[in-house]
């Protein structure tokens, strides 16, 4: 038992010892010591900003190319005239259901023969708006509550919202604000053009009903043609939402629009490397100055280090002491 105390108070007396050194070093290393921390704090500093950098540009990014519309299609597997059963699609998250059908609508008197040929497209407004942020519509996106819910009848004495295409509405002489009518087959129902879409692609053409209403026209009800997501992350997360997709949907496939997908994710990609290649620089650079004023202080203290092995201090007990002081440089570097 004596043995064991003498030890404990020889330990004792070895870490008190090594503390004051410690802390007597520091103390007479002042500027040596500022230049270390400066450096950790610098490191830990600028490291941290560019990892929150990134994610937050990764989520803006994501953000923006999903301004560019779907990157995803889920379609029926099989003929062309092909549908979906429109209560499995809306379980997918995000998606937005949508119907086609040809047919024609209700032109000016002095429009030319024909012009009122388009497709009708029925759509979920709501989830449309959030599919595509990036259309331009003149007028207003019909409000929520004005068109019916989903396996509901239309009122036949109401005409519903819709939004036409820019194309369409200047061949049919069709402005926002009118009512017109709509054949799709032999089936005819009235629309009030909420608004007029502008994208620059072929929705330019096409007149956007809500779904319900084409339902209806096209004896389709509870049906719909397909379901575009925009899903963000690249090919690969588009594949992965593609197969859970297609796992809720009874004879679906998935077909990723790969020139979208792909350049989400090669931008995502520079963006992770350019942000990797930066922190992995900073930190060298921080290293490197640490380390050299580490060496600095450590050549200064020869004579020190000599007396504290002439006192009996082993190897691992002054490396234990080094150790210690850069332990708290970075803990009040990295607090800092």
């Amino acid at each position: 038992m004596v043995s064991e105390a003498a030890a404990a108070r020889v330990r004792s007396s070895r870490l008190k010892t090594s503390a004051r050194f410690l802390f007597r070093s520091l103390g007479l290393r002042g500027p040596s010591f500022l230049l270390a921390f400066l450096a950790i704090t610098v490191g830990a500093t600028v490291t941290a900003t560019m990892l929150n950098l990134k994610s937050d540009l990764a989520a803006k990014m994501s953000k923006e190319l999903r301004r560019y519309g779907p990157n995803l299609l889920i379609t029926p597997r099989g003929e062309a005239n092909s549908t979906l059963e429109e209560s499995e699609v809306r379980l997918i998250a995000g998606a937005s259901p949508l119907l086609f059908a040809p047919g024609s609508i209700e032109t000016a008197p002095d429009a030319l023969p024909g012009s009122g040929s388009a497709t009708i497209v029925g759509c979920d407004f709501d989830a449309q708006r959030r599919l595509s942020p990036s259309w331009r519509v003149t007028g207003e996106w019909p409000p929520p509550g004005t068109e019916p819910p989903p396996g509901a009848e239309p009122l036949p004495d109401r005409a519903a919202p819709a939004l036409i295409g820019a194309a369409l509405a200047a061949r049919a002489g069709v402005g926002s604000g009118e009512t017109v009518h709509v054949s799709v087959g032999a089936a005819g129902f009235a629309v009030r053009i909420a608004g007029i879409v502008s994208t620059g692609e072929g929705e330019d053409e096409d007149l956007f009903v809500p779904l319900p209403v084409l339902q209806q026209a096209t004896g389709r009800t509870g049906r719909v043609s397909l379901a575009a997501l925009a899903v963000d992350g690249g090919e690969e997360a588009v594949g992965r939402a593609g197969a859970r997709a297609v796992a809720l949907v009874k004879d679906a496939v998935s077909r990723p629009l790969r020139p979208i997908a792909a350049a989400q994710g090669a931008v995502l990609g520079k963006l992770d490397r350019m942000m990797l290649l930066l922190t992995s620089l900073i930190l060298l650079l921080t290293g490197l100055c640490l380390v050299t004023t580490l060496m600095s202080m450590v050549v200064e203290r020869e004579g020190e280090i000599g007396i504290l092995r002439s006192m009996g201090a082993r190897d691992g007990e002054i490396l234990k002491m080094l150790g210690a002081e850069v332990g708290l440089m970075g803990l009040l570097g990295s607090f800092a």
